[in-house]
């Protein structure tokens, strides 16, 4: 029991940063199938990926040391299917006709042992079934195939970390191991009763998805600015190596705003409200008085506040203003610091207008105001992926 407590206790460890890794994929992927990301849903996808790290860690932990396994001669596997029954009336004290020794077997490693590798499995079925909606053969398939990179991982000595297998393939485990998720497969319906159906969190998605959330348009954000960087990037290089160009860090900010100018105006312009990373997440920019076609200059008023102050403003003349003001003569320290203090003070008060725009759920930030656009929803009433009962919370104004 021990060994599979450190290693529970392991994977409590190294979760935050599974977690954090799956964030923005799992937000884009649920933003673009939905809209939205449901307590239910990210709450059955991040116990799903903790269930699949504490089941890694427990096939290859502990971990011993590589001299140790060197002098191991120990079979490296068994390809003798069922000799875990044979095993366990052999070195077990099971008696058919003793009653009194069957506690006592159970609590030995010839019973404990495929025992927990039956279990090990159960939630891998049960989570195919509930939420990945599998049938019985995809779940066979899948399991079946999960406890082979469970063996093979153990075969190939942890990918050849090591010189030799430090645990037994053993063909009993694929069978135990599959078998558990069968069961699994079977008691699902058992064990989820208290939990929301899949249909009835696929709605709640639908429905939520309807509402452009701030997190919504955060990721949106975020994926776009990797876009920015890379092109912003490419730019950069291109001229230096085309032209010869050198101390291109002097004429960074008039890249950024030529590269910017044509990813944030010319390109959604082009497609109507569109970017890469509002597509993905499904939202458009839009005029706010309900025109079909968005105008340049309300499009080009948005994003030149947006791109063309507040971002640089935080990421450029920010931090330039703080280095000026270190390096400055003592005449203009002043000056400079006034600058910083004023950029800081801008900031905060965006900060603040964006805080209170999400606890008042105000769709509305300062600059879609002035600009006259909003961001809306593509996840509608009319997509023929939203269902029946979603269409018509639509229609009531849910």
């Amino acid at each position: 029991m021990a060994p599979y407590m450190q290693s529970l206790r392991t994977a409590l460890w190294f979760f935050p940063i599974l977690a954090l890794g799956l964030t923005i994929p799992l937000l884009m992927l649920e933003y673009r199938r939905y809209g939205a990301l449901t307590f239910w849903r990210a709450f059955v996808v991040y116990t799903f990926s903790f269930y699949l790290l504490a089941a890694y860690l427990m096939v290859i932990l502990p971990l011993p040391p590589r001299a140790v396994v060197a002098q191991l001669t120990t079979p490296r596997y068994n390809l003798h299917p069922l000799m875990v029954f044979y095993q366990f009336f052999d070195n077990t004290a099971f008696q058919w006709l003793q009653p009194h020794t069957w506690l006592i077997a159970i609590k030995q490693p010839g019973f404990t042992q495929p025992f927990f590798n039956l279990l090990l499995t159960v939630p891998f079925g049960v989570y195919l079934r509930y939420y990945f909606r599998r049938s019985f053969k995809q779940t066979l398939l899948l399991t079946f195939g999960l406890t082979c990179f469970f063996e093979l991982t153990q075969l190939s000595a942890l990918y050849g970390l090591y010189p030799r297998p430090y645990r037994l393939f053993d063909v009993d485990d694929l069978l135990i191991n599959t078998t558990g998720g069968l069961l699994g497969y079977a008691i699902a319906p058992v064990l989820t009763w208290l939990f929301p159906s899949y249909q009835t969190m696929k709605s709640a998605a639908y429905r939520k998805g309807l509402r452009v959330s701030y997190t919504r348009r955060g990721v949106a954000f975020v994926i776009d600015w990797i876009v920015m960087t890379m092109a912003l990037t490419t730019m950069t290089v291109f001229i230096h190596r085309v032209f010869g160009i050198h101390d291109l860090h002097h004429h960074i900010l008039w890249f950024y705003l030529v590269t910017a100018g044509f990813y944030f105006v010319v390109f959604p312009y082009l497609t109507n409200g569109l970017t890469i990373g509002k597509w993905l997440v499904r939202i458009q920019i839009v005029e706010r008085a309900g025109r079909l076609e968005l105008s340049f200059w309300h499009l080009f008023i948005r994003q030149i506040i947006l791109y063309g102050v507040i971002v640089p403003g935080l990421g450029y003349w920010l931090p330039r203003m703080g280095l000026a003001a270190m390096r400055a003569p003592q005449r203009l320290v002043d000056f400079y610091l006034l600058a910083a203090l004023l950029t800081v003070t801008l900031a905060a008060v965006f900060a603040i207008h964006v805080l209170l725009a999400m606890l008042y759920q105000h769709d509305r930030l300062f600059y879609e105001q002035l600009s006259q656009t909003e961001q809306i929803s593509t996840v509608r009433s009319g997509d023929s992926s939203v269902m029946p009962d979603q269409k018509a919370a639509s229609q009531n104004g849910v």
